[in-house]
């Protein structure tokens, strides 16, 4: 069986975490022998209630490390010299408006420093489900003898950008019982059910049945392995969609295979959809607009990263101005909504602080140079790689966070 090191990255949510550890323990050898790392980006008042379950769970047998603030910057101070401490402070850094969303480059650097032949990334809203056929155990005892990136079928709540989820709820009769000022939400009896409108409806004829493998473009960073068979890594790039935009890059540059597994299951279980800033919904909409030139370009050949830098300005242009177009009709749909549920409702005061929120990332939308914006993406993409690389070929660098890392785990 491989060793396997399963990345787990959480905020602000201690119960939601304990029920993926336990969900993802539950009859499963692999995860049980795995080395867990949590990587924790509570707010402060949030912080003691996840480590008491990181604990819980050390007391109950399993490997973890326990990793927030505090220990990254061990793990930076820790390091041989100042230049690759200040390249795992650049890499480990995640924006203000969405930490848990930045993180996945430290999960990639904590967890490849423990030599594992198989990387497990999970978010703490994921649920894993061991009828049919486990994820785990599957990528785990492949014959397959290249390096892959797989992602199991996900069932439960579906992926939505924001505005989408938005839109799909004003669009309904009874949107006024979704909306507060916290996000976009259920009562409980009917979150976790067919009842919510996010709900993924079920195939019944491939639940249970065995594992089948398609390949696929991408993959999703909220549930995947990575194969570890001496393939080199890329770090994941800046914006929104990094997991997403990096899986193209990966295949463009190394021909990394990314795998589907149909009969291996796991649930999106959030317990609320927050409304998020204007900056984050900005940088969801740039992230789109980001993969949908990935897409288009296909950088391939020896030098796909000199590819990608010749057409991509022209066609980010095109992308954004596509997505501003769609932005700016999605709006008016959104305000026309506004216009006529706020009158009376107790909602409709939500709805109109999204609305101002709106007008502002419109605005933000508007003033992109596509240009510039390609230009800076594609400079932070290279040094990203840089870094990632001298951190990934310094043998001290790897001792040192995995030391730092094992102690976390005492």
């Amino acid at each position: 069986m491989s060793r396997a090191v399963i990345v787990v990255r959480t905020a602000n949510r201690p119960e939601i975490l304990n029920r993926c550890i336990a969900a993802a323990l539950d009859g499963c050898d692999v995860a049980r022998a795995a080395h867990w790392v949590v990587l924790d980006d509570s707010s402060p008042d949030k912080l003691i209630p996840t480590r008491e379950i990181a604990q819980y769970w050390n007391r109950f047998g399993l490997r973890l490390a326990y990793v927030d603030k505090t220990v990254e910057e061990q793990i930076a101070d820790s390091l041989p010299g100042s230049t690759f401490s200040s390249y795992f402070a650049h890499l480990a850094a995640r924006p203000p408006v969405c930490r848990t969303g930045g993180g996945r480059t430290l999960a990639l650097t904590a967890g490849l420093s423990l030599n594992p032949d198989m990387l497990f990334f999970i978010d703490d809203d994921m649920v894993h489900r061991h009828d049919g056929n486990c994820f785990f155990h599957w990528c785990a005892c492949s014959s397959r003898p290249d390096s892959f990136v797989a992602a199991p079928r996900k069932l439960g709540i579906s992926d939505m950008a924001y505005l989408n989820r938005l839109v799909a709820v004003l669009d309904r009769d009874d949107w006024a019982q979704l909306l507060s000022d916290a996000g976009i939400s259920l009562d409980p009896d009917s979150w976790y059910s067919p009842k919510n409108p996010f709900w993924k409806r079920r195939d019944e004829d491939i639940d249970g049945a065995p594992a089948t493998v398609t390949e696929r473009d991408v993959v999703s960073g909220q549930f995947m392995a990575l194969r570890n068979s001496g393939t080199e890594w890329l770090p994941f790039p800046s914006q929104y969609n990094e997991d997403l935009n990096w899986c193209i890059l990966q295949s463009a540059c190394f021909g990394t295979t990314f795998l589907k597994l149909a009969g291996a299951n796991v649930q999106h279980l959030p317990p609320l959809l927050g409304h998020p800033k204007a900056e984050s919904i900005l940088s969801e909409l740039v992230g789109t607009a980001l993969l949908r030139a990935l897409r288009e370009i296909k950088p391939r050949g020896e030098q796909p990263l000199s590819a990608l830098a010749v057409r991509l300005p022209d066609v980010l242009a095109a992308e954004l101005k596509r997505e501003l177009f769609l932005f700016l009709r999605l709006e008016r749909a959104i305000l026309a909504r506004v216009r006529v549920f706020a009158d009376g409702v107790p909602a409709g005061g939500t709805v109109s602080k999204l609305g101002s929120t709106l007008a502002e990332v419109g605005k933000r939308l508007e003033s992109i140079d596509s240009r510039h914006l390609a230009a800076e993406w594609l400079d932070d993409f290279a040094g990203r790689c840089k870094m990632f690389h001298e951190l990934r070929s310094n043998e001290m660098v790897q001792k040192q966070i995995r030391r730092v890392l094992l102690e976390a785990s005492v």
